[in-house]
């Protein structure tokens, strides 16, 4: 007696091959893309760092956790830079540089006696951007 024997799964490699060489082929061309074409060059760096900012008393602190790549660290309310007096110097902004700094801003220095006082990040390429935001109220 002749037996036929058939084999049921025997396109499943070829298929499974054909994807693979597919693939292979997407990841190659993308490749090939950002190599030509230059792409992620303009990508810019951003802040990376850490900054606690709170209410106490009559002031707000802020203090440096953490500074991979941050400059120095600026503060901006509704009318822009938050700066004091200084008996030498004359106007000065608050500006906090390295881990484990802080500076004390105080509420006369603000923009009234609520408000938004954000924490800038000046990055070493001259960009900026704001790194933190904290509503205060001294009321």
């Amino acid at each position: 007696m002749i037996r036929n024997v058939t084999k049921e799964d025997g396109a499943v490699s070829p298929v499974i091959g054909v994807i693979l060489l597919v693939a292979v082929t997407v990841a190659l061309v993308a490749l090939a893309t950002v190599i030509v074409f230059d792409i992620g060059d303009s990508v810019s760096d951003t802040a990376d760092a850490t900054v606690q900012i709170e209410q106490s008393g009559d002031n707000v602190e802020a203090t440096v956790l953490r500074n991979e790549n941050v400059a120095e660290f600026t503060f901006s309310d509704a009318e822009g830079e938050v700066t004091f007096e200084d008996d030498v110097e004359g106007v000065q902004p608050y500006i906090i540089d390295d881990a484990g700094t802080s500076v004390s801003i105080d509420n006369g220095d603000l923009d009234g006696d609520t408000g938004t006082v954000s924490v800038i990040a000046e990055l070493d390429d001259g960009s900026s951007e704001v790194l933190r935001s904290f509503d205060y109220d001294f009321e």
